[in-house]
């Protein structure tokens, strides 16, 4: 399965997700690759799954490839320019990968979501055909770690799991890898040494 993380042009967030998600993946007994914005050749037939730091719009490619296409969005972009050139990618992605599920998460500060900012979530997603709003995830002012308002909602096994992540990346990465699915493996997918 491939997994694609995007976000405003060279966010360092979604390096951060990625590399979560893919630790989490690997807990689970799978075989991952997690690439760079500017990976080496690889052979996709060697993995289960590649999870893609794409937050470069060189980065395309992968998103035109992949099951499922998480964009991770601040609200200070939003409110600036409503995420414009993200949006523009995201869609033309869309109508290039139709079969990709578009997920849509939130990555903000200490203070709650303003009114004017979950309004502009909501329309940011509303603009995307069968996308969805995966979660909102706290990023803590230097501490580089994320957690939200599911940390509560959590059931006691997962709270009592490996605790790789916060719970809310293990809540998102319940969302993009559903427990009880089967994929095509990636090499059904790819061709050999394939330069995402």
């Amino acid at each position: 399965m491939i997994v694609a993380l995007t976000g405003e042009d060279g966010d360092s967030a979604v390096a951060d997700l990625a590399e979560d998600l893919a630790m989490l993946r690997v807990a689970a007994g799978k075989r991952v690759l997690l690439v760079s914005p500017n990976p080496r050749p690889y052979d996709a037939q060697l993995f289960d799954d590649l999870v893609i730091d794409a937050s470069l719009r060189s980065q395309d490619t992968a998103l035109a490839r992949a099951s499922v296409i998480l964009a991770l969005l601040r609200p200070e972009a939003l409110e600036r320019d409503g995420c414009a050139e993200l949006l523009a990618r995201l869609k033309v992605m869309q109508s290039v990968n139709p079969s990709a599920r578009v997920l849509v998460t939130v990555a903000h500060g200490r203070r709650p979501l303003s009114a004017h900012q979950a309004g502009c979530v909501l329309v940011f997603v509303a603009q995307l055909p069968h996308a969805r709003l995966a979660d909102t995830l706290v990023l803590e002012d230097g501490h580089d770690t994320y957690h939200s308002r599911h940390s509560e909602l959590e059931l006691q096994a997962y709270k009592e799991d490996r605790k790789l992540c916060a719970p809310e990346v293990r809540h998102l990465y319940r969302e993009i890898f559903p427990q009880h699915s089967s994929y095509h493996h990636l090499g059904a997918l790819l061709p050999r040494s394939c330069p995402l």
